[in-house]
């Protein structure tokens, strides 16, 4: 309990005392969402914290946290409170950080866990035993119900906060399937490709048992869920998030094949979410912003892309895009910001379609969230 942890205690309490202001947030950004007419489009700030507040926090390591709920929770509250300390339109969440591997526990592996990175499978599963393997083999892991435990603790000791719960890391379909088999999927695809759609829906179904476990324990679910420390979505838009890393591997024909078949699927499901991948794939880019339940686009690497077409495109597509875009070399903020406001600009809703992520110093919050509201007046 906090009260036992000094530090989780200070960090709590610190988190009522900007609960006003991250319900604004939540607010805000909920209506960017459903199109509703709003003053500011809000910033997604996150800044560093003071040194005051990092000594009550210690850094922990991946390793040490991955079954142990308080130091868990110390780690997570260390990203909101740089949320929540800006003063903006971010809203602060945590989660059970478990790795990318977690949701394919449920097919029986289990992760690698270091001090200096994040977990990761190393032992996949063989193609004969994936054949065999039905629904009814998909099951919790212990691995998996320990995030669980995470989260319910997380959301005890939140309460009454302003701080969410989000879930574990999801991956997209291809993207587990590959975590599950290795890269042997990527000759799968054309020697055995029954074999990969079999695997593919084994993945949707893992999905659907893991994310319906992480909403049974995750505080108002039915009413929103936010996302990376920073972001909040409506229920009502779903609120699923596809990881398609793997996918901007892909072909134009396997994508339309392998790909958006089983994103699909997997928003029609949650009634919706948004769409995230590292990389750059044309091919994938045009399928996202062709699926009418795609509600967002994040990038994991806006640096390798064109921002200022990526922002049109998503406004045309009737997409919110959520993250970071590059700023360009010398290029001075307020001409950052003019720019990804009238890139993002939609005649539709009348306002921009963006929830831009943006980080600086301790120092330079005030002024930073200053200049992003004038150029709204």
């Amino acid at each position: 309990m906090s009260g036992t942890n000094p530090g989780i205690h200070r960090a709590v309490e610190l988190l009522k005392e900007y609960k006003e202001q991250s319900d604004n947030a939540c607010k805000a950004q909920l209506a960017v969402w459903r199109k509703e007419r709003i003053d500011k489009i809000p910033l997604l700030l996150t800044r560093t914290l003071s040194p005051e507040v990092q000594s009550f926090l210690p850094k922990r390591n991946t390793k040490e946290i991955h079954f142990d709920s308080e130091k868990m929770l110390e780690e997570q509250l260390s990203q909101a409170l740089g949320c929540v300390i800006a003063k903006n339109g971010a809203v602060p969440s945590v989660r059970a950080n478990m790795g990318c591997g977690i949701f394919p526990t449920l097919f029986g592996i289990s992760q690698n866990l270091y001090e200096d990175k994040m977990p990761w499978v190393r032992e996949h599963l063989p193609k004969e035993r994936l054949q065999k393997m039905g629904p009814e083999d998909i099951k919790l892991s212990d691995e998996f119900k320990a995030g669980l435990e995470h989260m319910a603790y997380m959301a005890q000791e939140l309460k009454d906060t302003g701080c969410f719960v989000y879930p574990m890391d999801v991956q997209g379909a291809f993207d587990m399937a590959h975590i599950v088999l290795g890269d042997d999927i990527f000759y799968e695809i054309y020697d055995d490709p029954d074999f990969v759609h079999h695997l593919l829906e084994l993945c949707c179904h893992a999905i659907f048992i893991g994310m319906e476990e992480c909403l049974k324990v995750m505080p108002r679910s039915n009413e929103y869920i936010a996302h990376y420390n920073g972001m909040i979505m409506p229920a009502e838009y779903g609120g699923i998030k596809l990881s398609e890393d793997t996918s901007t591997l892909l072909s134009k024909d396997t994508i339309q094949e392998f790909v958006t078949p089983y994103m699909e699927k997997i928003l029609e499901h949650f009634h919706g979410g948004y769409v995230h991948y590292c990389g750059r794939n044309d091919h994938l880019f045009k399928e996202v912003m062709s699926l009418k339940l795609a509600h967002g686009l994040n990038l994991g690497q806006p640096e390798k892309h064109d921002m200022d077409e990526v922002l049109r495109r998503c406004a045309q597509a009737d997409k919110v895009y959520y993250g970071f875009a590059n700023q360009k070399e010398q290029e001075p903020l307020r001409d950052y910001f003019s720019r990804c406001l009238k890139n993002s600009y939609s005649e539709e809703t009348n306002q921009p379609r963006i929830l831009l992520q943006y980080q600086c110093s301790y120092n330079e919050a005030e002024a930073v969230l200053q200049l992003w509201n004038q150029l709204q007046i």
